[in-house]
């Protein structure tokens, strides 16, 4: 590193950046300072542009509804943009062109300004323009339609219990701030507040100056960060997982400021994601069972953009493409595009594409093959990850293997090449351990056997309207509910309620009813433990609940508290191992729950989930 930067000057930074009063009056102009200003931070904190980057491009727009802000266009073509050029370091989705909320389309779930909204004049345009979200839509954020000519508009933020609330006095500051709450988190050495925290915030609020932004709303937190020399103390008055969390360019500048608070936290610095990932490139996360590496080689895997035009009409560019001939029903059709979206159909049956998946980077590698378990479909988004369906029984299964792949091939022994320009590898894969519940789902009897109408009414959960998944999810309950009867449609829905209630393979858009849907799981889980149903669907529920326990481990690991706390709950419903400590207050008193603790149902019914449905929980141990 260079010489020391204190960063309890950088409010004064951040205030000489910023425009002249009266320059507010015309959507603050001159934007090259906070251009300048995020330059030096990126540099500050170790991050350089690729040598290989792979720009994340966007369409042009020729003629937009709205104007579009020259500050967004700006920072789109900057040469050192950080996430046009290393996306995954943010977790965040692009929307461009912008896209107004509420959404004509759908997609995006907030409303738009209250009629009493004083972020607009009255009789203003109430509209919200879109140009970000958080990587699963939980948040989004944008300017006022009204404020759509000014050049650098203020950016509000989307926050379920608050609708919208002012995150950045402008768009530039709005990424400025961004990549402040982004880059530290990789780039630099990190303690967590632990026993200590609340006295440390005490100290920090007395003793060292904000960085002058708006506190951060994202997943429930409000994050307010402060300057120290080399060092950034982020206090989160919200939600979030960690009170307190301390970046520092240094190590031995973690231990300086924690001299000055008064605490030895040597033991507790954790190294920069940086460091532990090791530079871009072909480096693989290790086996965890499902997958082994098979070989390694240095010769490039190249990414070969297909020639055709995109099959899906109204998408972005086709960015990859392959079929499948799959028995008794006929080909299925897969195309991947380049805002990262996976599009499936079977054209022999005349129905429409409908969109499987999207992720944040660009979908670049697609791969069938016909297996001794019968037919797989395989997607790779660049940096962003690669999933497996089998397709018979629609299991799904994602694999973190680490950065630097473009490309991907299956063969029919499960042997899966994957790569980029950095080098290759071939993995074995393990089908078993890859999709565990699938002979499950083979041998258990449609749905529409059971219970006409449970699957339209599953896949209505994840609807962007939430009156239509709040309907769907009322539907369900009193078609599934085990009491007083356990019918085979619950036990043939547990899995994917559990799926959609914790967020696990079931697309962009999260479920806005998720904890009740959860609540409806764990009810029907506390029937088959009870054994509940009649033969066959007796030992169909025995064989589900022998194979669910293998699952938990991932899902208590999971970043979503919400899906810790599903895990949790799950794991005294099912009578597992007791889940391990959480900070998280929700997560915990789940824990606590299942451990016999009566008294943390009413943190649980403060955070969303159903009296009724924790109350009929086991607690016998």
């Amino acid at each position: 590193m260079d010489s020391m930067i204190d960063y309890g000057d950088f409010a004064a930074r951040l205030a000489r950046a910023m425009p002249r009063p009266a320059e507010h009056a015309v959507g603050l102009l001159d934007t090259a300072p906070r251009w300048e200003l995020l330059r030096q931070f990126q540099e500050e904190w170790g991050y350089e542009v690729p040598a290989d980057a792979d720009e994340w491009r966007h369409e042009p727009v020729t003629s937009p509804e709205l104007p579009i802000p020259a500050a967004l266009d700006e920072w789109w073509a900057l040469p050192y943009n950080s996430f046009v050029h290393s996306p995954r370091l943010y977790w965040t989705n692009p929307e461009y062109p912008p896209t107004p909320r509420p959404d004509p389309t759908g997609y995006g779930t907030p409303a738009g300004l209250p009629a009493d909204s004083p972020l607009v004049p009255p009789g203003a345009d109430r509209r919200v323009c879109v140009f970000k979200a958080e990587y699963e839509y939980c948040n989004e954020w944008g300017y006022p339609a009204a404020d759509a000519g000014l050049p650098d508009p203020r950016v509000l933020v989307s926050d379920s219990e608050d609708g919208w609330l002012l995150q950045a006095r402008s768009v530039s500051e709005f990424f400025l701030q961004l990549a402040v709450h982004r880059l530290p988190a990789h780039y630099g050495w990190t303690v967590h507040g632990d026993d200590d925290t609340d006295r440390i915030v005490a100290w920090t609020k007395s003793e060292l100056t904000p960085l002058g932004f708006l506190p951060w709303r994202e997943l429930a937190q409000e994050i307010t960060v402060y300057g120290a020399p080399d060092a950034l103390v982020f206090h989160d008055a919200g939600y979030g997982d960690h009170e307190l969390t301390v970046h520092a360019r240094t190590a031995e500048a973690l231990v300086r400021l924690g001299e000055r608070m008064g605490v030895d936290w040597a033991e507790r610095i954790e190294p920069p994601c940086a460091v532990t990932e090791g530079p871009r490139g072909l480096a693989f996360r290790a086996g965890d069972g499902r997958w082994e590496v098979v070989s390694v080689s240095a010769e490039p895997l190249l990414y070969q953009r297909p020639e055709l035009e995109s099959p899906v009409p109204h998408t972005s560019p086709l960015t990859a493409l392959t079929h499948i001939d799959v028995p008794d029903q006929g080909p299925l059709v897969a195309s991947g595009h380049e805002d990262g979206s996976l599009y499936l159909w079977m054209p022999e049956s005349g129905d429409a594409p409908v969109e499987g998946d999207r992720r944040g980077p660009a979908l670049t590698g697609l791969t069938s093959a016909h297996t001794a378990n019968g037919p797989v479909l395989v997607a790779s988004w660049c940096d962003a990850g690669v999933s497996l369906w089998d397709i018979d029984s629609a299991e799904r299964a994602d694999l973190d293997l680490g950065p630097g792949i473009v490309s991907v091939h299956l063969s029919a022994d499960l042997r899966l090449l994957v790569g980029g320009p950095d080098g290759r590898a071939v993995l074995q894969l393990d089908a078993g351990a890859l999709w565990p519940a699938r002979e499950l789902m083979l041998s258990a009897v449609s749905f529409e056997e059971t219970e006409p109408g449970v699957p339209l009414l599953l896949a209505e959960l994840l609807s962007h309207d939430s009156k239509i998944a709040e309907q769907a999810f009322a539907d369900l309950n009193q078609l599934l509910s085990p009491t007083p009867d356990l019918s085979p449609a619950a036990i043939l829905s547990f899995v994917y309620l559990t799926q959609i209630g914790a967020d696990i393979g079931v697309g962009a858009h999260p479920c806005t009813v998720r904890r009740r849907v959860l609540g409806l799981a764990l009810r029907i889980a506390a029937a088959m433990r009870a054994e509940a149903a009649e033969e066959p669907w007796l030992t169909a529920s025995r064989k589900l609940l022998a194979s669910f326990p293998r699952v938990l481990p991932d899902l208590l690991q999971d970043p979503n508290p919400v899906t810790r706390t599903a895990a949790s709950l799950l794991t005294g419903t099912l009578g597992s191992h007791p889940a391990p400590a959480d900070p998280h207050p929700e997560t915990a008193a789940a824990a606590s729950l299942t451990r016999g603790d009566a008294t943390a149902i009413d943190v649980l019914v403060a955070a969303g989930w159903d009296r009724a449905d924790l109350e009929t929980l086991p607690r016998d141990r």
